[in-house]
């Protein structure tokens, strides 16, 4: 992938105070079946593999987790729905305000000592046809340990989807170019399965042929 600087709005973002209070969890969903695009995911993406899904509280989406124990690397693929209030944003400002609230949202875990040193590297899009995916890197201590996670963003069709990896920080992690491709791979996944079932959607007489 090649990017392109992201407006400073990110860089700046984590040394602002947060303002929102920490509202109570919602009580537990019911349990919910298999998200279908379990079944299209791959078990196997580079060097992670498939370990499974998780609902959110409010209802708006689910995550899938894939995983290198081994190399103690997580990856995260989160689809949502874009809230309503939103629905009129064009595709770049859904794209940058979410990226935005996310690391708003990791700012906010920092200054309630989830995290310590937390610290942007770069803030940057890259676009892909039509879309733009945003992508950030940070650094931060979790444990006493030093890891490295990053953010990559994009909208498609009223769905926003996030990826977001988190390993050791070493140089190895930091230049590989890894976590692009399996971003690639998972959001391209995820948007071949929107259009195919758009499709069938427009088209209920397929499912008889």
């Amino acid at each position: 992938m090649q990017f392109v600087r992201l407006i400073s709005v990110l860089t700046t973002l984590l040394f602002t105070a947060a303002c929102a209070a920490v509202s109570p969890s919602p009580p537990e969903p019911e349990r919910q079946a298999e998200p279908e695009l379990m079944q299209v995911m791959p078990e196997s993406v580079k060097s992670f593999e498939l370990r499974g899904y998780k609902y959110f509280n409010d209802g708006s989406g689910y995550s899938i987790r894939y995983a290198n124990e081994h190399k103690q690397r997580l990856a995260d693929l989160f689809i949502y729905d874009v809230a309503q209030e939103n629905a009129a944003l064009d595709h770049d400002e859904l794209v940058i305000g979410s990226t935005r609230a996310t690391m708003d949202a990791i700012s906010e875990a920092a200054k309630q000592g989830h995290y310590a040193n937390l610290n942007v590297i770069n803030a940057v899009t890259h676009s892909q046809g039509p879309r733009t995916i945003a992508r950030v890197q940070a650094t931060y201590l979790r444990q006493n340990l030093a890891s490295y996670t990053l953010v990559y963003q994009t909208e498609y069709k009223g769905k926003l989807l996030k990826v977001r990896v988190t390993m050791p920080d070493n140089d190895s992690n930091r230049n590989s170019t890894e976590w692009d491709q399996f971003t690639d791979t998972v959001f391209s996944t995820v948007i071949d399965d929107l259009d195919s079932t758009e499709l069938a959607a427009a088209n209920p007489q397929t499912e008889a042929l």
